[in-house]
């Protein structure tokens, strides 16, 4: 049998791992080449979280605030993306692919320097139904 969560237990694990995020003002998304939780790897592209990051979760739903674009992008070659509090603690680790990952960037993996990244919707989900 598979674990299956109630939206209750749903809503509260994503608001939990969001206030993080909302905690210590304006948070990022970056865009790395490499990594994981504990060594996050090489950013290729830092955008930046509104100060509130997330609303409340609904249905086990997170929506991100607006996300300010990186208008002069280190560049590399983009594999996995970290959410960090304000204070750059990296909260969430992710894998990053042209589609059917946890972030899909529609545009490409290669991101050369100067290049702008920008992010027009961003969700995040804590556990399953």
């Amino acid at each position: 049998m598979a674990v299956t969560h109630s939206t209750a237990a749903r809503n509260a694990a994503t608001n939990a791992v969001t206030a993080l995020l909302n905690a210590s003002g304006a948070g990022k998304l970056v865009f790395r080449t490499t990594g994981n939780i504990t060594v996050p790897g090489t950013a290729v592209a830092t955008l930046t979280f509104s100060a509130t990051a997330f609303g409340a979760s609904s249905s086990g739903i997170a929506t991100a605030a607006a996300i300010t674009s990186d208008t002069n992008a280190a560049g590399g070659t983009v594999a996995t993306a970290t959410l960090e509090t304000g204070a750059t603690v990296v909260v969430v680790h992710c894998a990053v692919a042209g589609s059917g990952s946890d972030i899909n960037l529609t545009g490409g993996l290669n991101v050369t320097a100067g290049d702008t990244v920008s992010c027009s919707s961003l969700t995040y989900t804590a556990l399953t139904a």
